[in-house]
């Protein structure tokens, strides 16, 4: 075999094994990132079914491997709205997920590097469940906003367990195109008087 012939087969070999390591970082890297409906059961569990209560969603949270969000690396003050809190990070996940739940009972999951029309239909699915299991899923509203530059959809939906006499709201804030980014889920009590701005929105989103 001619020099320059085994430089060519060298060269090609050393793009295959490049191309090839390549894809296995990335397939890994994807494996790693929760998906849709992973986001909206840690959703569901931690905040909706404990109605955001601050001790049962912090023992959610242990119980389910989730640790302290380090505060040196995330500004967790948004996600807390200025309340008191805690603020947790899903375990083994190569995209941030946070859980944050503050003393008056307001419970926020904050993902980064996800589609938001995928959270968004996720969270449409996990509302219908509600409901076959009994509970009282009426619309709020749903509505284009522009945050920070960027069009997002809010929908909310009030929420009644079964037997319960007290309503919270559920949302989801999503970006409108497909590319991944920054969304939230949200709960929350419901106010007497339901405000006519988007104050209800996790403050991470105004």
């Amino acid at each position: 075999m001619s020099l320059v012939r085994r430089s060519t087969v060298a060269a090609l070999i050393v793009a295959v094994c490049g191309a090839t390591q390549g894809q296995d970082l990335r397939s890994a890297d994807e494996a790693a990132r929760p998906n849709a409906e992973a986001v909206v059961r840690v959703f569901v569990d931690a905040c909706v079914i404990p109605e955001g209560e601050l001790t049962a969603a912090v023992d959610w949270a242990i119980n389910h491997g989730f640790s302290p969000a380090d505060q040196t690396a995330i500004d967790v003050r948004p996600l807390l709205g200025g309340q008191p809190g805690n603020v947790f990070a899903m375990p083994d996940s190569a995209a941030p997920v946070l859980l944050a739940v503050t003393t008056d009972r307001r419970c926020t999951v904050w993902v980064e590097r996800m589609s938001g029309p995928s959270l968004r239909r996720a969270f449409q699915q996990a509302a219908a469940q509600l409901v076959t299991r009994g509970a009282r899923v009426q619309p709020m509203f749903d509505r284009t906003i522009e945050r920070a530059g960027a069009w997002r959809q809010h929908l909310q939906v009030r929420y009644r367990r079964v037997g319960g006499s007290q309503d919270f709201g559920i949302g989801v804030v999503t970006t409108v195109v497909a590319a991944a980014g920054s969304q939230a889920l949200h709960f929350a009590p419901v106010p007497a008087t339901p405000p006519a701005t988007d104050a209800d929105a996790p403050a991470v989103m105004r």
